[in-house]
Order: C-alpha cells, then structure tokens, then sequence
C-alpha cells in the first residue's frame, strides 16, 4: 500500500490543488504518487481539463516534485480517452506532455445526436438516451460495443494501464439493465482480459465503488480480478481519487482480496519502468 497510480485534482474533474493530495499520500505513509488527471479531448472541447491548462499541470507536477524531494517520489501521468479518429495514447498534444506512463479508459461510447459523444457515467436521463438512440434500447449492444472499444484500445492504442475495466456497470445497480452473470457478458469481458494478457498492459484494481459507496465491489468486480490472476494479468490498486481525502480509499479491501486470490504483489512505478511490490498487509492499530 505504498502508491496509488490514478488520482485527479481540480486540472480535470476533481477537487483540491495537487500539493493537497501529496500531503494525504504522505500522511497515508506512501513512498510514491502518481497524478492522472483527464487528458484534454480538443476535439469539442468535451475534456473536463482544457488544453491549454496541458502545460501548467506539467509544471505544478515538476513543482512539487522539486518541493517534496526526497520524501516522496511524484510521477506525472494522464487518464487518456481512447475515442476513435479523435483521440488515444498516441495524440501528439499526449505524446508532447512527456508523461511518466498512461492511464487507459473508456468513457464515451458512439454518438447522440449533433455528433455529441455520450458518456454511459451520465446520470438519468442522459444514461437511459443514450441506450435508446445509439442502441435501440438494446442494453447488450451497448455493453458489448463498450468492450470492444477497450479491446481497440488495446490492441492499436495501448497504454501502460488499464483503468476500471467494468466501469460500465456503474448504472447496472441490481442488473437493472443487463445480468453482469448472462454468459454473453461474461463472454465479453474474458476476451477484453484475453486482450490485455495479449499486449502485457497492467489493469488496476479500483476502488472508487467502494469508498464512495457506489457499489460494494472493485471496478472490475472480484471474480474479473480472479479470472485476470489466471491469465497472468499485472496488477495494481489505485483509488482514482477526485479529493485528497481518499488517495487510499478502499485500499484495505482491495489489498485483502488480492491476497485472498493468491496475488503476491503489484505492479508500482519506478522511475522508469513498472516493478513488483510485495503486498503486506498488517492488522489495524
């Protein structure tokens, strides 16, 4: 528990200056940070952090890195939307911020109407539109045209991280909309994991559903971790913190449940490549 890879700041769609996620993950007892705020979609302008605020999040992260040396170790990364013909890991606005390493997602699937991408994070009505006019009220299409979209970013726009791979269930309380059980589902997810295996990616863990109470699982759920160990998925726990107060939210569960699938350690950046990290868990003081 001595990182967390994926956090955002009040660059994109969080709240607080960076220095004040530093302080919580020094006061956690972590070693290394990484920022990932949302990288800037130009196309529409849709991003939650503007492209001209690209350079100044560099250099607050340079900044603090000069501030807090030798106590902590800071990395600069972003969470880069793969969104096809418009943007992936390979933009050349991504490629010029000079990151450490990337954070992969997927949060816009297809079109509404006037060219609008669609976001299934949208709350109602946005949510339940966005099924109807892009996929006829067919929950499945849409679930499926999301997982296909991760499998292209993998395969053609790879970056060094997966991020909340079933993030796509975060509206599907109760399978309100599809059985996350129904084999065409599961079908989906393991030839996503079977693409991630292929191309060597790291998947994080994340645990915003849990601290947030959104859920009472990890993005992806226990049994998609369990099926990634099988594969030899690299790993690693992140909060995707969007306030300094839970830089280590939900650490404790996802770490236990790791360790309760046999993982040893994850996979924390180094300076300049990621190495694994024995996970050691103590009992609560």
């Amino acid at each position: 528990m001595t990182t967390n890879h994926h956090a955002h700041t009040r660059f994109s769609d969080g709240v607080g200056e960076p220095a004040e996620y530093v302080e919580h993950a020094l006061a956690a007892g972590f070693t290394a940070y990484g920022f990932s705020d949302h990288a800037p979609i130009p196309a529409g302008d849709i991003g939650s952090m503007k492209l001209h605020e690209l350079a100044t999040y560099g250099a607050e992260i340079d900044r603090l890195r000069r501030v807090f040396a030798g106590r902590i170790d800071l990395y600069k990364s972003l969470e880069v939307d793969y969104i096809p013909g418009v943007m992936n890991v390979d933009s050349p606005h991504i490629k010029a911020a000079r990151l450490d390493y990337t954070v992969g997602a997927v949060h816009y699937v297809d079109y509404l109407g006037k060219g609008e991408p669609w976001s299934f994070q949208r709350p109602n009505p946005v949510f339940e539109r966005g099924i109807a006019t892009i996929f006829a009220n067919d929950s499945r299409r849409m679930v499926e045209r999301y997982y296909a979209l991760v499998r292209e970013m993998v395969e053609n726009y790879p970056p060094d991280v997966v991020a909340h791979l079933d993030r796509i269930k975060k509206r599907n309380v109760n399978g309100r909309y599809w059985d996350e059980h129904a084999g065409w589902y599961v079908a989906a997810v393991e030839e996503t994991l079977d693409a991630i295996a292929g191309a060597g990616l790291i998947m994080e863990v994340n645990t915003r559903g849990i601290y947030l109470g959104e859920i009472a699982d990890t993005y992806p759920s226990n049994w998609i971790v369990r099926r990634a160990v099988e594969r030899g998925i690299r790993l690693q726990v992140n909060s995707d913190a969007h306030r300094p107060q839970h830089v280590a939210g939900g650490f404790r569960e996802a770490y236990t449940g790791l360790r309760a699938l046999g993982v040893e350690a994850v996979w924390q950046y180094a300076g300049d490549s990621f190495q694994p990290a024995e996970i050691l868990l103590t009992s609560p003081s």
